[in-house]
């Protein structure tokens, strides 16, 4: 075990701060801190000879070096250099020979390469120490510590100072760089958290205004689709309709004694015959009653956007009077069974079973707020009624959407399934029926859920016990119904905004 104590010398900095060191190797050194700096690759190996060296000098000053601690010192400019010597290992000393080595807790003697070996016990070993003279009394002759070897050990220690010395030189201008470097790096540090900060603001302020656009996006989209509506409502009415000048010699208005009058499509008729610019017209039933005609009977009636009068049939005796019939159902003499085409253009005696169209009911409803009626018979006699306070049909673009809502009335409200539904026929399936065709099951028009609560169009039978109803109200009676009327009056003079 070596010790190497290095005091601090009085020239060193305040940077430094080793002041021992301790190699645990017999006879190297595996590192040395001399005077605040690390000695590093060739003044490692330097110093460690110089070690060697003086380790060699304490050893050869006392041969029983195995029972003694030997400390010895050397100056130098800049430090005082203490070596403490506990083993050694003689064998890298060349102008030295021990006498004794330790082994297996007993003390090996060799006198001479050419004499037998002979065991000196402990004990043995430390009386014969005892009985002999102290260094101080008699001289000793230590091999290597003639005065011709001081000076090369003098040398040698100001090389290793001299390239210690240089290596703090140069170690203190790396760290002088380093610390220039943290202070840029520290500084870049603090530019980009100010980045960082502005950039968060940035990213805030976007992210208001995506917000803003999304909406204003989001309220352009509805304006947009609002528009669309309407001028696709304003094609479809110019489709529906055919603008001809009117002719005259017949009346707009009348009664009916016994004469059959067919559904008239307001998108079919070619002439307005009997038609000036002075006859008065009537939209629908309600204007005509209001014009002071009380009688039921079919009436020629213009809607807003038509180009002619359409026959209909106005009841003035229902409250209120002057309801527009929309369908009717008495006797079975109509078949309802009836295609896409049909049901949009009408069918059937205005006076008897009839459809009035979906073309017309469009025109109809969508010129003003209307109200819908619905009035039922069964086999008994019995008479109830539904009132809905909203109804509006839409164009054939939407597949003639209902409306309904509002209900009042005895027959309890069957039609609430049935809102929001598009028409279907049996050559057309717009149901919610995903594997079947209600229209088809059913043989009728209607707007069917899946499939239906109420159905006035289907098959007519002349009794109330049937398996498949075609005239049914199901919130009313489960059983087929003799008689159906649908009929349309308005709630307001005023136009649908």
């Amino acid at each position: 075990m070596i010790s190497v104590t290095v005091p601090m010398a009085e020239k060193d900095t305040p940077g430094t701060f080793h002041k021992k060191v301790s190699a645990e190797r017999k006879g190297n050194v595996r590192n040395v801190l001399i005077c605040g700096g690390f000695a590093k690759g060739y003044a490692v190996r330097m110093f460690s000879s110089v070690l060697l060296l003086l380790v060699c000098v304490a050893a050869a000053q006392d041969t029983a070096v195995v029972d003694k601690t030997l400390t010895t010192s050397a100056k130098s400019d800049l430090c005082t250099y203490t070596l403490v010597v506990h083993e050694f290992d003689a064998s890298k000393c060349t102008s030295y020979k021990p006498e004794y080595t330790l082994a297996d807790g007993a003390d090996r003697q060799r006198p001479h390469d050419d004499a037998p070996s002979t065991y000196v016990s402990s004990a043995e070993r430390r009386k014969s120490r005892r009985s002999r003279p102290s260094d101080a009394d008699q001289p000793v002759d230590r091999p290597g510590t003639s005065g011709e070897d001081s000076p090369e050990l003098g040398t040698m220690l100001k090389d290793v100072e001299n390239k210690l010395l240089e290596e703090m030189v140069r170690n203190r201008a790396l760290n002088s760089t380093l610390s220039r470097h943290e202070a840029l790096l520290q500084e870049a540090r603090n530019t980009l958290e100010s980045y960082r900060s502005n950039f968060t603001s940035v990213f805030y302020q976007m992210m208001q205004v995506e917000r803003k656009l999304h909406r204003q996006r989001r309220i352009n989209r509805s304006l947009n689709k609002k528009l669309s509506n309407v001028i696709l409502d304003v094609v479809e009415v110019n489709n529906v309709i055919s603008k001809k000048l009117p002719a005259s010699g017949a009346p707009t208005s009348g009664t009916s004694s016994g004469k059959q009058f067919a559904v008239e499509s307001s998108s079919s008729i070619r002439a307005c015959p009997g038609i000036s610019n002075i006859t008065k017209q009537h939209e629908d039933c309600a204007g005509v009653h209001s014009a002071g005609h009380h009688r039921s009977g079919v009436y020629y009636i213009k809607p807003l956007y038509a180009s002619c009068p359409i026959p209909v049939w106005c009841d003035m005796e229902s409250p209120d009077g002057g309801w527009l019939l929309l369908q009717r159902r008495k006797n079975g003499l109509e078949s309802f069974n009836r295609g896409w085409e049909a049901y949009r253009s009408g069918f059937g005696d205005v006076a008897g079973e009839h459809w009035l169209g979906n073309d017309n009911m469009f025109l109809l409803t969508n010129q003003g707020r209307y109200q819908l009626r619905i009035d039922l018979w069964d086999f008994s006699g019995n008479r109830v009624y539904a009132l809905y306070s909203n109804f509006k049909v839409d164009g054939e673009r939407d597949q003639y959407r209902l409306h309904i809502s509002g209900y009042s009335g005895s027959a309890q409200d069957s039609m609430h399934k049935h809102n929001q539904k598009k028409f279907s026929t049996p050559d057309q399936d717009n149901d919610d029926r995903k594997e079947a065709s209600c229209a088809q099951e059913w043989e009728a028009g209607w707007w069917f859920d899946n499939c239906w609560f109420a159905l006035l169009n289907g098959p007519y039978h002349n009794r109330s016990d049937v398996a498949w109803r075609g005239l049914a109200w199901n919130y009313w009676k489960r059983e087929q119904l003799r008689a159906s009327e649908m009929k349309i009056r308005p709630l307001a003079r005023g136009r649908r905004p």
